[in-house]
């Protein structure tokens, strides 16, 4: 059985642009944030460049990120079912 050797991919940014030997490592690095959202990519042999986080595959190994007013309001949701709960422990004595 033979193995058809893996594409290579072509990473590109502002400060210069990146060949990775295949998808996987592509994937890798997106995953621990080497490549950024707004990188473009293409595959070796093509010539369209699309965005990393236009990729399917690559949005869905990507850890979510927190917009600026959500952790604020998760933490004081936290907080404020915290002291219902002890306000009611506390007079249920």
């Amino acid at each position: 059985m033979s193995h058809l050797p893996e594409r290579r991919y072509h990473i590109r940014n502002g400060e210069g642009e990146l060949v990775v030997s295949s998808y996987a490592e592509l994937r890798m690095l997106y995953s621990r944030q080497f490549i950024d959202d707004e990188d473009e990519v293409r595959r070796e042999g093509s010539d369209t460049w699309v965005k990393a986080k236009e990729l399917p595959d690559l949005r869905l190994i990507r850890p979510r990120r927190w917009h600026g007013w959500e952790f604020p309001i998760l933490a004081l949701a936290i907080c404020t079912i915290t002291l219902v709960i002890a306000l009611v422990v506390y007079l249920s004595r």
